[in-house]
C-alpha cells in the first residue's frame, strides 16, 4: 500500500510539473507574441501608430496592441516603463526635451546624438527617418506675404512691427521657442496673441493674426494654402519623425525592426500634411488612413 501510494504520488508531482510547464509555455507565448504600440495625442501620431501596426501584422507573426492619445510626455515615460513598447518620436524632442542637450541646426547629426545615446542610456533603439521633418515653420497669408514682399523670416523681421503674432502660451516660454525666434530674427511685433491651438487658423484666415508658427506637417496648411517663410537662419532645429523601440522587444521579434523599416523614407512633409487634413479637416478615422495609404503604396495588399 505504501509503495503504491508513492506511486500514485509520483504521477500527481509529474501531473502537475507538466501542467506548470504547459501553462509557462502558453503565458511566454501570449507575452512574446503581442506588443503595444504607443501614440501621441494628435492627428500625425495616431495615424503612423496604426501603420506601423498594419505593417507589423501583415509581414510578421506579432499581435499589436494601440493605445493611442496619449499626452507628449506620458508617451516617453509609458516607453520607459514597458507599458508600451514603441512609438514614433521626432529627433528634435529626443534631442531637447529629453537628452536636455543644445538643439542642433543639421538633421544628420541630431539623428546621429539621439542613436547613439538613447541606446546607451534607455537600450531604446531610434530606427529609420520616415522621410519628413515635423518642425516649426513660420506661417503668414500668402495674398498678404506677396503684398509686403515678404520670402524669408528675416523679411518678416523687418516689417514685425506691422503685425500681429498668434501663439500658444507654451511656446512663449519654451528655450527653442519665442525667446530664440526673437534673439535670432529680432523680431518685434505691433502685438503678441496668445490663444489655444484650435484658435490658429481660423484666428489668421479671419485676419485677427497676421503670424503663426505651427508644425510643418498641418493638415491645415494644405487646406488653406498659407505661404511657409524661409528660415533662412536656421533658427528651428530638425524634428524627423523616426520609430523607437525598446531593444529588448526587437531582439525577441527579429521581423519587427524589418517591418516597421519599410516606412522609412517613405513619407515628405506634403504627404504628411495631406494625410493629417483626412483626419484633422475631414473628420476621417486614423486607421483608416493608414491602411487606404499602404495599400497605395504597395506595403500592404
Amino acid at each position: 500500500m505504501k509503495r503504491n501510494l508513492s506511486k500514485f504520488t509520483r504521477h500527481i508531482f509529474v501531473a502537475i510539473a507538466g501542467l506548470a510547464l504547459l501553462l509557462s509555455i502558453a503565458g511566454c507565448s501570449t507575452k512574446s507574441d503581442t506588443i503595444t504600440i504607443g501614440g501621441k495625442d494628435f492627428a500625425e501620431s495616431k495615424i503612423l501608430s496604426n501603420m506601423m501596426k498594419l505593417l507589423i501584422e501583415n509581414n510578421t507573426d506579432v499581435k499589436v496592441k494601440l493605445k493611442t492619445g496619449l499626452a507628449a510626455n506620458i508617451t516617453w515615460e509609458a516607453l520607459k516603463k514597458g507599458d508600451i513598447d514603441g512609438y514614433v518620436e521626432y529627433t528634435g524632442t529626443g534631442l531637447i526635451n529629453i537628452l536636455k542637450q543644445a538643439p542642433v541646426t543639421d538633421s544628420k547629426q541630431a539623428y546621429n546624438i539621439v542613436a547613439k545615446e538613447f541606446p546607451k542610456q534607455y537600450e531604446i533603439k531610434w530606427l529609420k527617418p520616415l522621410g519628413f521633418n515635423n518642425t516649426y515653420v513660420v506661417t503668414m497669408r500668402k495674398d498678404q506675404a506677396d503684398q509686403l514682399g515678404i520670402k524669408t523670416v528675416s523679411d518678416l523681421a523687418a516689417k514685425s512691427d506691422q503685425l500681429i503674432f498668434g501663439t500658444g502660451q507654451e511656446w512663449l516660454g519654451r528655450k527653442d521657442g519665442f525667446p530664440a525666434f526673437e534673439n535670432t530674427y529680432h523680431v518685434s511685433f505691433k502685438k503678441v496673441v496668445t490663444m489655444d491651438y484650435g484658435l490658429w487658423y481660423p484666428s489668421i484666415l479671419n485676419k485677427k493674426v497676421d503670424v503663426i508658427i505651427p508644425y510643418s506637417t498641418d493638415g491645415m496648411i494644405a487646406k488653406y494654402d498659407l505661404v511657409l517663410l524661409k528660415d533662412d537662419k536656421h533658427l528651428f532645429p530638425p524634428y524627423d519623425a523616426v520609430p523607437i523601440f525598446k531593444e529588448k522587444v526587437l531582439k525577441d521579434h527579429p521581423g519587427l525592426e524589418k517591418a516597421v523599416n519599410e516606412l522609412a523614407g517613405k513619407i515628405n512633409e506634403k504627404e504628411m500634411q495631406k494625410l493629417n487634413a483626412k483626419v484633422d479637416i475631414d473628420k476621417e478615422d486614423p486607421a483608416k488612413v493608414a491602411q487606404d495609404w499602404l495599400k497605395a503604396k504597395g506595403l500592404i495588399k
